[in-house]
């Protein structure tokens, strides 16, 4: 593989695990939220 293809690989492999770190933070975010402030049921 020529030098290019590996650089392209690389910067692919950053991003994507960028994007799954995001994700991870902000899933482990939501759910802080919700233990912060928990859902009330509304009685009719």
């Amino acid at each position: 593989m020529n030098e290019a293809t590996i650089l392209a690989l690389q910067i692919s492999g950053i991003g994507l695990a960028g994007v799954f770190l995001f994700m991870t933070i902000f899933y482990f975010v939501i759910i802080g939220i919700d233990k912060l402030f928990p859902h009330e049921e509304e009685e009719k």
